[in-house]
């Protein structure tokens, strides 16, 4: 028997979907605080838009009243010779409470991370952001399917 209950558990956590909801978010507003030192600043707008261009091409829309704020975040610091690296990918939203007196708030429907140790830093933060977008694009699709 216990060995039933267990497969019915692994089972079920095979199927089981994102602890986040991407459900019904269509505009964004993007906010993207750079504070690695190894990037210059067209180097930063590069990576902009290339968030800003993939994220159009999967239907989002920019600049619009009331928008989801998409955050990209890169910190940085160097030990030795090597840049260890911290991206965050997340969206924020006003969301209400389920609190008594259904307080509004601001908080994260949505946050992955990466945390990396490289010698080509920008190579592998390029890597990086595109693999979080990947990660946030399909879980974005499943939700929306």
């Amino acid at each position: 028997m216990k060995k039933i209950i267990l497969f019915l558990l692994i089972c079920s956590s095979l199927f089981s979907q994102s602890f986040y909801t991407l459900d019904n978010i269509k505009s964004l507003s993007l906010y993207m605080p750079n504070k690695a030192t190894y990037m210059d600043k067209e180097q930063k707008k590069s990576l902009k838009d290339s968030v800003v261009n993939r994220l159009t091409d999967a239907g989002f829309v920019f600049g619009k009243t009331d928008a989801t704020t998409f955050m990209l975040k890169i910190d940085s610091i160097s030990v030795n010779d090597t840049e260890v690296i911290y991206i965050q990918l997340g969206i924020g939203e006003e969301v209400l409470t389920s609190r008594p007196g259904k307080i509004h708030s601001f908080a994260f429907t949505y946050l992955a991370n990466d945390f990396i140790d490289s010698d080509e830093p920008l190579q592998d933060t390029i890597e990086s952001v595109n693999f979080l977008m990947s990660e946030f694009l399909e879980a974005y699709k499943d939700d929306n399917e």
